[in-house]
């Protein structure tokens, strides 16, 4: 049974190599009746026959080359890259630092709406990388009470704002964020990405204990999707946990304060259905007055 396991994996690594060579010659790589097709996956199909010297060299290699990428997928799914806070930072002159602030990373979310816990994290990644792109995903199916496009606007004018909620950073913060683009992306994101050459995939997360099973939904989707779909290797996902001071803030519960005039504590805002100034502990004020209107016509 063994053997006639691996025997069907040196098949599929086969047929796989077979259209891979057609890749190059024609647009006809993914129709097995074509005679480039056939002709490659007969050649090398002879080399792992019976009768063929080069089948026990063949077998093995093809099994290894087969489970180490799909042991590497498991991997990732069960044991996920969690960044804790506070998030570390590569000494400055450092060769990781160098070849880090050379790449792309895209930060996906629904930013519904976005708010100070993901205006830190995104201050990190900008500091950290070249480039970073935040995502937020559009289904066309699907009707939103404020706009992809909304969101997207509310996050551009955070990110050019240098406020923030604490004293001692307004120094670290002036002048970060010049290297991040918002963008609307209609389908799968990790489409967008590998347009765009992203190394890496960032999720936001409060803790990996609070958000870990709905994230491992969206890692399977964002790990076997590539390869189903697109048949190219998945971008790497790490989780980016919160900074604690903002784990009790949420979109959510920003969409209660603003339409139900509700705080933190579940009492009413002070000033009529939605407190601006009760939504500057979860926004910054430019664009808390922007959030109160937008999410209170919602």
């Amino acid at each position: 049974l063994i053997t006639h396991f691996v025997h069907m994996i040196s098949e599929l690594t086969v047929w796989y190599l077979a259209k891979t060579m057609l890749h190059k010659e024609g647009p006809c790589i993914f129709s097995p009746n074509c005679a480039q097709f056939s002709s490659h996956f007969h050649h090398l199909q002879k080399m792992i026959s019976p009768s063929s010297p080069f089948r026990h060299i063949i077998i093995p290699i093809s099994a290894i080359v087969l489970f180490i990428p799909i042991g590497i997928l498991i991997s990732r799914i069960l044991f996920p890259t969690i960044l804790s806070y506070p998030w570390k930072m590569p000494p400055e002159n450092s060769r990781q630092r160098k070849r880090e602030k050379k790449i792309t990373v895209v930060l996906a979310g629904s930013f519904n709406p976005p708010h100070w816990g993901h205006l830190v994290m995104i201050r990190y990644l900008s500091e950290r990388y070249g480039r970073v792109i935040c995502c937020i995903g559009v289904n066309p199916s699907k009707k939103y009470d404020v706009t992809p496009q909304t969101r997207a606007q509310l996050l551009k004018e955070m990110l050019t704002s240098n406020e923030t909620n604490d004293e001692k950073e307004k120094n670290a913060v002036a002048g970060t964020c010049k290297n991040v683009q918002v963008e609307v992306v209609t389908g799968y994101i990790w489409r967008y990405a590998r347009k765009q050459r992203a190394s890496l995939f960032f999720r936001g997360i409060r803790t990996w204990e609070a958000d870990g099973a709905e994230e491992r939904n969206l890692q399977i989707l964002n790990t076997w999707g590539p390869l189903l779909l697109g048949r190219i290797w998945p971008i790497n996902t790490l989780f980016l946990e919160g900074d604690p001071r903002f784990r009790t803030v949420s979109s959510t519960l920003i969409r209660k304060i603003c339409t139900h005039g509700q705080s933190r504590y579940g009492k009413p805002s002070e000033v009529g259905d939605c407190s601006v100034n009760e939504l500057t502990k979860f926004v910054p004020r430019c664009v808390a007055d922007k959030v109160a209107e937008a999410y209170v016509k919602s």
